[in-house]
C-alpha cells in the first residue's frame, strides 16, 4: 500500500467577504483533505490566541466538496470540524501560536471522507479529471489578524479499492419552535447526525428549538424514541476529547466571584465554548457499523423535535454511501 500526501492549493492569500476560485481536487483514491490557514497577528495583547483561532474558524462559513455538481461535503468549517472531531477522531492542530505582533499563526482542520483518515476500504473513489472540486466561502476577518492565507493538501491512497465513503451535508431550519420534524435521507445507511441549536450556542437560559428529540422510521420509534438535547450535547463532549481550536473561546472560571470570568488558581476549570450547541446521535457507537441505521426501502425517516423557543437549527445526517462499479 502507498498514499501520496502532497500540495493540492498552495499558500493563497484569502479575500474576505468572498468565495474563493474552485479548483480540481486528485482523481486518485482521496482519503482526506487538510485545509490549513496562515493568519498575521494584530494587537495580540488585546485579541489573545484562543479568541483570535476562534474568529479564523468563523470567518469561514462555507466549506464544499462536489462531485460532478454533487455535494459530498458541505457545511460552514466550525461544523465541519466537529462532526469530523466526533465521528473521525480527527482534530485540528497548529503549527505556530506566537502571541506577538505580526507574528504567523497556522492552524490545519481535516476533512474526511471516509471513516478514519488513511482507510483503504473507507475513502472516496478514483474519479476523472475536473469531477471532484473544491469550493469555499469566507466572511470578514477576524479582529485578532489583518491576514489570512489558506492551502490544501490531501492525502491519496493509490492502491486502494474502496468499497464505501461518507457523505455529510448541511441541512438547516431557519426558525423552528413547538413541535416540528426534520426529514433524513433515504437510500444509504446513517452512521450518526450531528445537530446543532443557535439557542444551545448563544443563551445561559434553557432557550431550545431542539428541546427533545426522537427518530422515526416509517412513523416507529428507533434508536432514540426520545432523549433531551442536552443530554445529548453532553455525550458529545465525552466523545470529543481536549483540542486547542476545540475549545476556542474557552472561559476560566473560579469559584471566587461565583463563576464570574475570571482568571485564578482557585479551582479554575476549562470550558469549551467553541463546540457549545451540538448534540450527536451515534447510530456507529463501535465504529464497525453493526448498529448502523439502514435506510433503504424505508418510506419516510426523521427526526421530530419538541422546543419551546424559536431558534435556527442545523443538522448533518453522515451518509455511508457504497461505491458501485
Amino acid at each position: 500500500m502507498r498514499f501520496l500526501h502532497s500540495i493540492v492549493q498552495p499558500n493563497t492569500d484569502l479575500v474576505a467577504s468572498a468565495s474563493i476560485t474552485p479548483f480540481d481536487l486528485p482523481v486518485n483514491p482521496l482519503s482526506v483533505l487538510l485545509l490549513r490557514f496562515q493568519v498575521t497577528n494584530v494587537d495580540p495583547a488585546a485579541i489573545l490566541t484562543y479568541s483570535a483561532i476562534d474568529d479564523v474558524i468563523t470567518q469561514i462559513t462555507g466549506i464544499r466538496v462536489l462531485h460532478k455538481g454533487e455535494q459530498i461535503i458541505s457545511g460552514s468549517l466550525r461544523d465541519l470540524m466537529v462532526l469530523n472531531a466526533v465521528y473521525q477522531h480527527a482534530f485540528p492542530g497548529w503549527a505556530g501560536l506566537d502571541n506577538v505582533n505580526d507574528a504567523v499563526r497556522s492552524l490545519v482542520f481535516p476533512l474526511c471522507l471516509g471513516k478514519r483518515m488513511y482507510d483503504p476500504q473507507s475513502c472516496f473513489p478514483p474519479t476523472s479529471r475536473g469531477n471532484l472540486r473544491f469550493e469555499m466561502d469566507a466572511g470578514a476577518d477576524g479582529a485578532g489578524y489583518d491576514d489570512i492565507n489558506f492551502s490544501l493538501e490531501a492525502v491519496e491512497l493509490i492502491e486502494a479499492k474502496p468499497t464505501q465513503y461518507l457523505k455529510y451535508v448541511r441541512q438547516a431550519r431557519d426558525s423552528v419552535i413547538g413541535q416540528f420534524d426534520a426529514p433524513l435521507p433515504i437510500g444509504n445507511p446513517l452512521l450518526g447526525i450531528l445537530l446543532f441549536d443557535t439557542g444551545l450556542a448563544g443563551s445561559s437560559d434553557e432557550v431550545l428549538s431542539w428541546g427533545t428529540v426522537k427518530l422515526l422510521k416509517d412513523n416507529v420509534e428507533q434508536y432514540y424514541p426520545l432523549s433531551d438535547f442536552e443530554t445529548l450535547a453532553g455525550m458529545l463532549k465525552t466523545q470529543i476529547g481536549s483540542s486547542l481550536a476545540l475549545s476556542a473561546g474557552h472561559q476560566h472560571l473560579s469559584s471566587e466571584g461565583g463563576g464570574a470570568e475570571l482568571i485564578s488558581d482557585d479551582m479554575e476549570q476549562r470550558v469549551s465554548q467553541g463546540d457549545r450547541g451540538y448534540a450527536y446521535l451515534d447510530f456507529d457507537p463501535l465504529r464497525d457499523g453493526s448498529y448502523k441505521l439502514e435506510t433503504k426501502g424505508a418510506a419516510d425517516i426523521k427526526l421530530r423535535g419538541q422546543g419551546d423557543e424559536a431558534t435556527a437549527i442545523r443538522y448533518y445526517p453522515l451518509e455511508e454511501v457504497p461505491v458501485t462499479g
